[in-house]
């Protein structure tokens, strides 16, 4: 099997395919290798809140009525 493992720093949009690997099927993987920071500060965490502001769409925010129990035979 031929295998190349090669870390990226910057991604850019079009990555380039090693002569061995054209025309032939092959598995691509992408994989970050970091993680998207948290918001770490209050403010972050402000702006964050308010980008949902004004997402909910409605009058109420009542749950609707889940109909009727069901009624279940009791374990032998």
């Amino acid at each position: 099997m031929l295998a190349i493992r090669q870390i990226i720093e910057d991604p850019q949009d079009v990555i380039e395919i090693p002569p061995e690997f054209r025309h032939r099927r092959t598995e691509v993987i992408f994989m970050a290798l970091d993680s998207l920071p948290e918001p770490s500060t209050q403010a972050d965490k402000k702006h964050t809140l308010l980008s949902l502001a004004g997402c909910w769409e409605g009058d109420t925010l009542e749950r609707a009525p889940q109909g009727d129990y069901e009624i279940r035979r009791e374990l032998e």
